[in-house]
C-alpha cells in the first residue's frame, strides 16, 4: 500500500479493511479479527503487536516549588491509565517525585528539549524508567531514564484512554475489518479496532499524514474512547476508536 497517498477527503481516518476508492485506484487496507466475529469476506493473516513495548508510559508536570535541589524543581510523574505508580521507595503513589528527567537515551538538541517540554511538560508521554540515584547529604531520588518521546499534535485536553494504535497486518475486502490492533498503554489489553477516527484532534494534515504512518509502521500513540457503530446484520458492527489527542513519535537527530 501507498501509505503516503491515504485518502483524507472524508473527517475521520477510515481503517476499515474494504477496497477504498480515492483518485480513481483501489487501496487495500489491513485488518485483524482477534476477538470480533469472522466473516467469509475477510482473508485474515495472523501478526500478533507483542512486539510493540505496552509499558512504562508516563505523563510529567514540571515542579515549581521554591526549595534547593534536588528536593525540588524536578518533575511530578504518573504512569498513564494507571491511579498509582510505582516511585523509586517501592511505594505506590498517585504521582512520584523525579529529581531529573535523563535524556541522553533519546539523542535530541536542546532547542527540541525546550519544544518537547514547553511551558510544564504537559503535551509530553515519555516511555521509559525510574532509576535511583544518589546526592550526597541528600539521600536517593530517582531519575526517569526516557527511551521514548511523543509530543502531541495540538493543545486539545487529552480525555479517554492512553492506546496505541497499530496495523496488524489483515488484509479484507469488505467493511466492517478489524485492521488495526489498539493497544492499552500499561495494562495488558489488546483488541481489534475497524475504524479510527482522528478529525476531533484538530490536527493539521501534515501531523494526520505522520499519524496514518506511525499506524502503519510503529504504532501511534492517541487518547479516547472506543464505540461500536450497530448495524442491521449483528456480523458487521463497526468498532470505531475516537481520539481526542494524538502524540507524535519524536525522533533522535
Amino acid at each position: 500500500m501507498n501509505k503516503s497517498s491515504f485518502n483524507y477527503k472524508y473527517s475521520f481516518i477510515l481503517l476499515s479493511g474494504a477496497l477504498i476508492v480515492g483518485n480513481g485506484f483501489f487501496w487495500e487496507v489491513s485488518a485483524q479479527n482477534i476477538s470480533a466475529p469472522e466473516t467469509t469476506d475477510s482473508v485474515a493473516v495472523t501478526v500478533k503487536n507483542q512486539e510493540f513495548p505496552q509499558w512504562g508510559y508516563y505523563t510529567i508536570r514540571r515542579d515549581f516549588r521554591k526549595c534547593a535541589s534536588p528536593i525540588c524543581g524536578g518533575y511530578f510523574i504518573k504512569q498513564v491509565n494507571l491511579k498509582a505508580t510505582p516511585c523509586v521507595d517501592g511505594v505506590f503513589r498517585s504521582e512520584c517525585y523525579v529529581s531529573a528527567i535523563d535524556w541522553s537515551s533519546l539523542l535530541v538538541s536542546p532547542l527540541e528539549l525546550v519544544k518537547i517540554l514547553n511551558d510544564d511538560g504537559s503535551r509530553v508521554i515519555l516511555r521509559g524508567n525510574i532509576v535511583p540515584v544518589t546526592f550526597p547529604g541528600f539521600g536517593e531520588f530517582g531519575n526517569l531514564r526516557v527511551k521514548e518521546a511523543f509530543y502531541a499534535a495540538t493543545n486539545a485536553p487529552a480525555k479517554g484512554t492512553f492506546v496505541a494504535i497499530k496495523d496488524n497486518g489483515i488484509r479484507c475486502i469488505t467493511t466492517p475489518c478489524f485492521s488495526t490492533d489498539k493497544l492499552v498503554l500499561n495494562q495488558p489489553k489488546i483488541s481489534p479496532v475497524s475504524s479510527i477516527d482522528l478529525s476531533q484532534t484538530g490536527a493539521t494534515q501534515e501531523q494526520l499524514d505522520a499519524a496514518t504512518s506511525e499506524i502503519f509502521g510503529r504504532g501511534l500513540i492517541a487518547v479516547g474512547k472506543t464505540k461500536v457503530v450497530e448495524n442491521v446484520d449483528p456480523t458487521k458492527r463497526d468498532t470505531k476508536f475516537v481520539a481526542t489527542q494524538l502524540y507524535l513519535r519524536v525522533e533522535p537527530n
